[in-house]
């Protein structure tokens, strides 16, 4: 195997050992990511035998010497989200169709997006090569067929939006949210990674770790929808709330993206949509009322408090975008 080869090898984790990111890897052959999940897929494919005894280190001038030889399937699409509000039945349905390759919050991409602070400093410059390096590793065809990368992000990895814009500067977003009594009553129910104390990758000045649980997880989320305030409008970018889904799906996420679905497509995804997101084996029950019946008045008052203002600035931007 020649030095710059990579064929079957994965990204699955950065770290520092200088000045520049190196990436670990796992063998994965022509196998794909099933799971709703980026860090699911990695998880079950480095229990594997060979992945247990063997892995792969490579630079990133060895990874920009394989996108050279390799390069990998162009981005057509990005997706942000507040948490909680239909982003993983987005992805479900993209990859529901063999020609779209989708990837679900992968963590090499996340590291280079929003990093972590005691990692040596580096030019916007540089980070952006990296992450062209890295999206086109991770981006490799697995059956073939694939003609089109989509990737969902981390909610945090927005304060990355200009460097990511810079890297691939047209390519379309979307931002979706949600009602944010919904979505923090959601959160308190089984908190996200980044909701977690001590796992918030985005500016939010003042948040402690010796605040109530509802106090931290609304102002993390807060954080994320401040984030999406300060970026929208944006050339490249589409707001889209959770209620129009699944139908703006094939309407006009398809549209923002340059996706034309056939009837027998639409047809699919229309039936996929019937299935929890995140649990296959179960049909979808929507669940926005039970949330809200659930939410507490102090719970309102978070909400309002540190997604509110962001929220209806949201709210007053989507109808432009019809």
């Amino acid at each position: 195997m020649s030095e710059a080869r990579l064929d079957g090898w994965v990204p699955f984790r950065i770290y520092w050992p200088g000045p520049e990111p190196a990436v670990e890897c796992c063998y994965m052959g022509s196998n794909g990511f099933p799971d709703p999940f980026f860090t699911t897929t990695m998880h079950i494919e480095l229990q594997r035998p060979f992945n247990t005894l063997f892995r792969r280190h490579a630079t990133m001038s060895e990874l920009a010497r394989w996108r050279e030889l390799s390069p990998g399937v162009p981005p057509a699409g990005f997706i942000f989200h507040s948490s909680r509000c239909g982003s993983t039945l987005i992805t479900r349905l993209l990859a529901a169709l063999p020609e779209n390759l989708v990837l679900s919050e992968p963590e090499p991409l996340s590291a280079l997006l929003s990093p972590n602070p005691l990692a040596p400093q580096a030019p916007d410059a540089a980070r952006v090569e990296w992450l062209r390096c890295v999206m086109s590793a991770l981006g490799q065809r697995r059956s073939g067929a694939e003609q089109r990368l989509f990737v969902k992000f981390e909610p945090t990895n927005l304060s990355g939006i200009a460097l990511l814009s810079e890297a691939f500067p047209c390519v379309p977003w979307i931002f979706l949210y949600r009602d944010p009594v919904e979505v923090l009553v959601s959160n308190l129910r089984s908190p996200a990674p980044f909701v977690t104390p001590g796992m918030l990758r985005a500016p939010a000045p003042g948040i402690e770790t010796s605040q109530s649980d509802e106090e931290y997880t609304a102002r993390a989320l807060g954080a994320v929808f401040d984030l999406a305030k300060a970026h929208l409008p944006h050339p490249q970018a589409l707001p889209v709330h959770y209620r129009e889904l699944p139908d703006e799906i094939w309407g006009r996420i398809a549209r923002h993206f340059g996706l034309a679905f056939s009837v027998a497509e639409t047809g699919r995804l229309r039936e996929a949509a019937t299935v929890d997101a995140k649990n296959p084996k179960r049909r979808f029950e929507p669940d926005s009322e039970s949330k809200h019946r659930e939410a507490t008045e102090p719970v309102r008052s978070l909400a309002a408090q540190w997604m509110g203002e962001a929220y209806w600035h949201l709210e007053a931007l989507r109808p432009q975008y019809r």
